[in-house]
């Protein structure tokens, strides 16, 4: 028998990269966990980590592997069992592990989540807030059930639940000499302070690439990880800023500024994704959860394209 305290210490210290890191997310002393790892050892007649001077982080070995893997199929057929159980109950509560950009934090995800807890009162909520790239890792290691994305997922383990192309537009305050423009280009832009992604963000790349196709050297007044940021500096009129339109208008920026559309054979529209790990049997409460949130999103298609080029009041 596999001790399931055991298998949860080690799966923890491999996740966190080194058993002190595992003890300070477990509330648990190194050494106690180093003992039930060696328990497991002794059970299983084989070493599971590669113990070596001077390593800094964990390495599984052979063994190691087969029983992370052994670990993600317990946990994936308890989330079933669960899920067969509050099917039974009638869906009276549930648990959802979200992964979500930063940009969403405000105009989108808070008011959809409350919507969804008045119908279904039991469900509870895990949200991570990372980039990107950061969420799908999450997602293929099991630690999200479902995450939003913004631009190209190529992950061979993820499916993609729900996807929409969103254009790029440029926010502009109240006031700023573009304000009242319909569509602006690049080269409208060129001789104002920009605000951008810096190189933590996935978007730098694309924007690097666009502005250089348009021989624009930009003007950068400001560059940053937060999307919240460059909207509320450009909303400020610190800066101007490049940016995808809300998924759902909150008006929190009304009077402020507004979404003038980047009409430029330069600018590429960004892929919004709904993600999944591909083959995990997902529980009954994370496909109603995603059910929903997909229907919710497909709705808030065309209001969220006449948002962006509402003006403010």
């Amino acid at each position: 028998m596999i001790s399931t305290t055991a298998l949860r210490y080690f799966v923890e210290s491999v996740r966190c990269g080194s058993i002190r890191a595992a003890s300070e997310i477990l509330f648990v002393a190194p050494s106690a966990i180093s003992r039930q790892i060696g328990l497991l050892e002794e059970t299983l007649g084989a070493p599971l980590l590669e113990r070596s001077r001077g390593r800094s982080t964990l390495k599984l070995t052979a063994a190691g592997e087969l029983l992370m893997r052994y670990a993600k199929s317990v946990d994936s057929e308890s989330r079933r069992l669960r899920s067969e159980i509050e099917a039974i109950q009638g869906l009276r509560r549930g648990h959802v592990n979200l992964g979500i950009p930063e940009s969403l934090i405000r105009d989108f995800m808070p008011g959809f989540m409350a919507r969804f807890t008045r119908r279904f009162p039991g469900f509870t909520f895990n949200v991570q807030v990372y980039n990107s790239p950061q969420l799908i890792e999450m997602l293929v290691d099991d630690r999200l059930d479902l995450c939003l994305t913004f631009g190209n997922v190529t992950h061979q383990d993820v499916t993609i639940a729900y996807q929409r192309l969103l254009p790029l537009y440029v926010y502009v305050s109240a006031g700023h000499p573009l304000h009242g423009r319909e569509t602006l280009r690049l080269s409208d832009c060129a001789e104002y302070g920009l605000a951008l992604p810096d190189a933590t963000m996935w978007t730098k790349q694309q924007y690097d690439e666009m502005l250089s196709k348009a021989k624009i050297r930009p003007k950068v007044a400001l560059e940053t990880n937060s999307y919240e940021l460059l909207r509320n500096v450009s909303a400020e009129g610190m800066a101007l800023s490049i940016l995808t339109p809300p998924l759902q208008d909150t008006q929190h920026l009304a009077g402020r500024g507004r979404y003038v559309l980047l009409k430029d054979p330069r600018a590429k529209p960004q892929r919004f994704s709904l993600c999944v790990h591909r083959g995990r049997n997902l529980p009954l409460p994370v496909t109603t959860f995603i059910n929903e949130l997909t229907a919710e999103l497909e709705q808030l298609e065309p209001e969220s394209a006449a948002a962006a080029v509402r003006p403010s009041r």
